[in-house]
């Protein structure tokens, strides 16, 4: 017996979704190149929504330096404009 089924939704439901709060998880780091972020997106239920990851690297790297609060700041431009 299968346990997993998928079913096709016709017409496509869409909905919209509120983003109250992320979560990050840095899953590489190439030094001096690049780093890899899984993003996890949650409701105002505080539910996982949707993961994403991102790679970060050229400038946006670059100008990362010592400051984590920029890497918090790109994080959210991305899944604004995502």
């Amino acid at each position: 017996m299968q346990s997993e089924i998928e079913y096709p939704v016709y017409p496509n439901i869409k909905r919209i979704v509120n983003i109250c709060k992320f979560k990050y998880t840095i899953l590489e780091i190439k030094l001096f190149e690049s780093i890899r972020i899984a993003v996890y997106l949650f409701n105002e239920n505080d539910l996982l929504i949707e993961a994403r990851q991102y790679l970060i690297q050229g400038e946006e790297y670059n100008a990362w330096q010592n400051d984590d609060n920029y890497i918090i700041k790109l994080l959210k431009e991305k899944i604004q404009n995502n």
